[in-house]
């Protein structure tokens, strides 16, 4: 028998919560063989999540486990979750601001078997929670990328992804990363350079709830601050030689020379053009900012601490 535990980290999101439970409690029936358990971490120390989770429990086809994990940081309730799965045999990670397909769980499990892969990944949709402005349509700011199934990649996100136990031989999720996030950018990265295979399950697809307030400038700018940031700070822990730091150093260069030119841009291509610019440039800046130690810590700005 094979054991999976559907890992859900959550803080402050009742109705997205919810909205994920209910679609969890319609998923298509995987294979006879395959044991399927939930697991809830509610990283406020208040419990505010436990409602929703009793509510959903009978409605739900499978054990339900809810946890408090009182640290706060991402990469702590993402081990909470790995910690009180026990000995599952894989981990599905999905968020509390989305909502799951019915075949996403089958289809994750299909595309395993067929690949034999340590971790897949599969896309992840926008749902606005309000009409968009018409800039951040036409800038397609959150529509990632796309690949056939089965396609190998390098790199994994733990919003719509499939995970050996395997991997955590190696450690959970870096503390370090708890208030910055990026902790699954880190962890997939070092999963990687240990030639754990990565692959795309293009019909494995879970929805995400686009709140009004990220849809602007702001909070797009800062994310991808974030991202340069993470990615110089992991080159920093798990490839740091002199050579890959000099290339980084030149890609950021390149990126912010390609910030000013899509800034520039924004004269003829208004707004959308602007914005792509500007989070090109904040990339850069983030790419340079780690190189030399500087840690954004996202969440501890965006919740205040």
């Amino acid at each position: 028998m094979t054991t999976v535990a559907i890992c859900v980290c959550t803080y402050r999101r009742q109705n997205g919560l919810r909205h994920l439970l209910e679609s969890l409690a319609s998923l298509e029936k995987v294979d006879p063989t395959v044991e399927v358990a939930l697991v809830v971490a509610d990283n406020d120390a208040d419990g505010t999540a436990r409602d929703v989770v009793e509510t959903a429990r009978p409605l739900l086809p499978f054990p339900v486990t809810y946890v408090v994990e009182e640290e706060r940081g991402i990469s702590q309730a993402r081990n909470a979750c790995v910690r009180e799965a026990g000995d599952a045999d894989w981990y599905a990670f999905v968020d509390d601001d989305e909502f799951a397909d019915g075949n996403w769980l089958a289809e994750l499990l299909r595309v395993q078997r067929d690949t034999a892969a340590d971790v897949v990944m599969g896309p992840v949709r926008p749902v606005f929670a309000e009409s968009p402005p018409r800039w951040v349509v036409r800038g397609r700011f959150f529509e990632d990328p796309r690949y056939p199934t089965g396609t190998r990649l390098h790199w994994a996100k733990t919003s719509n992804v499939l995970v050996n136990r395997a991997l955590f031989e190696s450690g959970g999720f870096d503390p370090a990363f708890g208030l910055r996030g990026g902790e699954d950018t880190h962890f997939f990265m070092r999963a990687w350079l240990e030639g754990r295979s990565i692959v795309w399950a293009a019909d494995a697809l879970v929805s995400e709830t686009v709140p009004a307030d990220r849809a602007r400038t702001g909070w797009l700018v800062r994310r991808e601050y974030r991202r340069g940031n993470t990615l110089s700070l992991c080159l920093l822990l798990l490839t740091n030689t002199p050579a890959k730091k000099a290339r980084r150093l030149v890609g950021a260069t390149v990126q912010a020379v390609g910030g000013v030119a899509l800034l520039a841009s924004g004269l003829w291509r208004g707004r959308a053009g602007a914005v792509a610019g500007l989070r090109r440039l904040a990339f850069a800046a983030g790419l340079f900012s780690g190189l030399a130690g500087v840690s954004y810590e996202e969440y501890r700005v965006v919740h205040g601490e």
